[in-house]
């Protein structure tokens, strides 16, 4: 009977002293090492208006397959730098999601700081990167309501990404999020299981330390990889929220795709209707989706969908935009012709990650080169911070 109790002792004795190496691993990372690894970045609050913020202060290393990047939050709550003491610059309102956040991506190479970079150039001003993943349309006019009298901007930009900002409008917007630990968990899309990942409550993406040792297995993975090119990787798994955010591109819409169109431009209504009450430009950045301009994703999107060449209509939602913009008067830069310009002299050269669908370094920077060239854009920003000299 000594041998049980012996091992017994010896197994308690073993688990106590790996659970307090655990939590006290789990403090140090917390109070002192701010910077670990992760994969779920704890960057999310809501505000007083119930809007979705980022946190400031917050500085995190986010790691995945495909990047490790530096996020900092700055004391406004932006990934931005911090604003000059004292310095009275006019300002311009970046408004947008993950792909004007710069997900991905350094923050100094995100397409909205090297567009302030040529404007400050020119004269001195402040493009506030007032950007939030997980948000919408929707989202982005009760977000600028918010801000208007902290920054009274001279301009606002709003960033919209084909690839999703009509669903996040269908869904009602940052309100599919739940908030938790400053970590965004998604309800469900109809009845889409949870899964035990995807909690807010789940250990592994609340702790630090096992986000540590997942990223940190990521890293060896991508150094040890023998093509670790973005478009060797295997094509992207198609779950309900893919397929849900393709139905944009359909030539006959679902009704849920038709009501979200409606609600989008009405959205965008709203925060136009605002900019002009203030006599305020406001510029429309349309981002298109990967298989928007590379061919080869357009027979996966086709298989995912379950349909024929014949019922998809791929530059659909662009059109929706433009038009909107043209009967208003709105400028509005449109990124896909660029895009696939590009794409057609630099055969093999990735805008995107794949299998993810944001914005790399290049198509950041190709996406900032073409807004600064465009002539009704510029002149609309140029007029407006030269009116407060």
């Amino acid at each position: 009977m000594r041998l049980p109790r012996t091992f017994a002792a010896k197994a308690g004795v073993v688990f106590l002293t790996g659970a307090v190496v655990f939590a006290a691993s789990e403090f140090a990372l917390r109070q002192w090492f701010h910077a670990v690894p992760q994969l779920d970045l704890d960057l999310y609050e809501r505000d007083a208006q119930g809007n979705l913020r980022l946190r400031p202060g917050v500085e995190r290393r986010h790691v995945s397959r495909l990047w490790d990047v530096l996020i900092h939050i700055n004391s406004e709550g932006w990934r931005d730098r911090e604003p000059e003491p004292g310095a009275e610059l006019p300002n311009v309102l970046g408004l947008g999601d993950s792909m004007a956040f710069g997900w991905g991506v350094e923050q100094q190479q995100s397409f909205l700081s090297l567009l302030e970079e040529r404007l400050d150039r020119e004269r001195p001003m402040r493009l506030v990167k007032a950007a939030v993943p997980g948000t919408g349309t929707s989202d982005q006019a009760r977000l600028l309501e918010t801000l208007w009298p902290a920054y009274d901007p001279r301009a606002v930009i709003l960033c919209f990404f084909v690839g999703n900002d009509f669903v996040d409008v269908q869904m009602g917007g940052a309100a599919q999020f739940d908030v938790e630990n400053g970590l965004l968990s998604r309800r469900p899309l109809g009845n889409q299981p949870v899964s035990w990942w995807q909690t807010g409550s789940g250990l592994a993406r609340r702790s630090h330390l096992l986000q540590l040792m997942r990223a940190v297995q990521l890293n060896w993975s991508r150094a040890d990889s023998p093509s670790p090119a973005a478009q060797d990787l295997p094509p992207r798994r198609w779950d309900e929220w893919l397929r849900e955010f393709a139905q944009i591109h359909r030539k006959k819409f679902p009704e849920r795709t038709a009501r979200a169109a409606e609600q989008t431009l009405r959205h965008l209504d709203e925060i136009l209707e605002l900019c002009r009450s203030r006599a305020v430009p406001f510029l429309l950045l349309i981002i298109p989706r990967s298989y928007q301009v590379y061919p080869e994703e357009q027979a996966e999107l086709l298989a995912a969908l379950e349909v024929s060449e014949a019922d998809l209509d791929l530059d659909r939602p662009q059109r929706l935009l433009a038009e909107w913009a043209s009967a208003r008067g709105v400028p509005a830069v449109d990124l896909l012709p660029a895009f696939r310009v590009y794409t057609g002299k630099n055969p093999g050269t990735q805008l995107y990650f794949r299998p993810d669908a944001h914005l790399n370094s290049t198509g950041h920077r190709l996406a900032a080169e073409t807004i600064y060239s465009d002539p009704l854009a510029m002149r609309a920003i140029r007029e407006a911070l030269n009116k407060s000299l």
